[in-house]
């Protein structure tokens, strides 16, 4: 690769960015979008969901503590 070319590539990749502007602008409203759904309370089917994976968890480090405590 010469140094010409290498120079326009380096120029073309540096073109296609965003104003700075644009860029705040679309933060914000990605901020604000991603805000109100952090906001949103967790759904009763997704909180059972967790409850009945903490506990499976919980069985299964119990389980290798009885496990455990068999072979000593």
């Amino acid at each position: 690769m010469t140094d010409d070319s290498k120079d326009n590539s380096e120029k073309s990749s540096a073109d296609i960015g965003l104003e700075p502007l644009l860029q705040a602008h679309i933060g914000r409203k990605l901020r604000e979008f991603y805000d109100s759904a952090v906001r949103e309370p967790v759904p009763d089917r997704f909180k059972l969901l967790l409850d009945q994976l903490e506990n499976d968890e919980l069985e299964s480090v119990g389980d290798k503590a009885e496990g455990k405590a068999e072979q000593a």
